[in-house]
This record gives structure tokens, sequence and C-alpha cells, in this order.
């Protein structure tokens, strides 16, 4: 039998991987999403990307509340994950434009 700690980086690694490949999709889809509506790929960024990117603290948030009863984890994932988000948002758009 594996030891357990093999078997926990194991599906690090297949999370790791399916997430990489569904974003390079994701990302590929949104491109072609944007060529074929006309609405251009900043719109279809700010709407599909942000939304599929923010879900997993959403999913947290309320299955914190709905599941767990535990309303510190869901007040802690917004000002943690959510905010941090936000943060890097704002810092690399800065280095983007140079200031």
């Amino acid at each position: 039998m594996l030891p357990t700690v093999f078997i926990v980086w194991l599906e690090f690694a297949l999370c790791a991987a399916v997430i990489a490949i569904a974003g390079t999709k994701l990302s590929r889809y949104g491109d072609i999403i944007a060529d074929k509506t006309g609405l251009g790929g900043a719109w279809i960024g700010f709407a599909l990307m942000a939304t599929v990117t923010s879900l997993p603290e959403l999913v947290t948030g309320v299955s914190a509340l709905a599941l767990a009863d535990a309303p510190d984890i869901a007040l802690g994932n917004v000002l943690g994950a959510c905010i941090i988000t936000l943060t890097m948002i704002v810092f690399l758009d800065l280095l983007q434009h140079g200031g």
C-alpha cells in the first residue's frame, strides 16, 4: 500500500493538472466567445474570467454558512481571499500601466 503522504501529493498534482488544463481552455473559449459576440476581450475577461476565478471563494463562503454553520470561516474568506485577490489585481494593473 502507498504511503498516505504520497497519495496526498498525487491528488494535489492531479488537481493542479486539471486546473491548468481547465484554465487554458477557459482562456481559449473566452477569446472565441469575444470574437463571436463582438463584445471584446476586456468584457469577456471582466464577466467570464472574473466570475469563474471567484467561484472558489464564493463556494467556500456559502458552504461555510450553509453546511458548517461557521460564519467566522465565511468572514475570514471574504476578508482574506477576496481582498487579497483584489489587491493582486490592483498591483498587476499598476505594473501593467506604469502607475
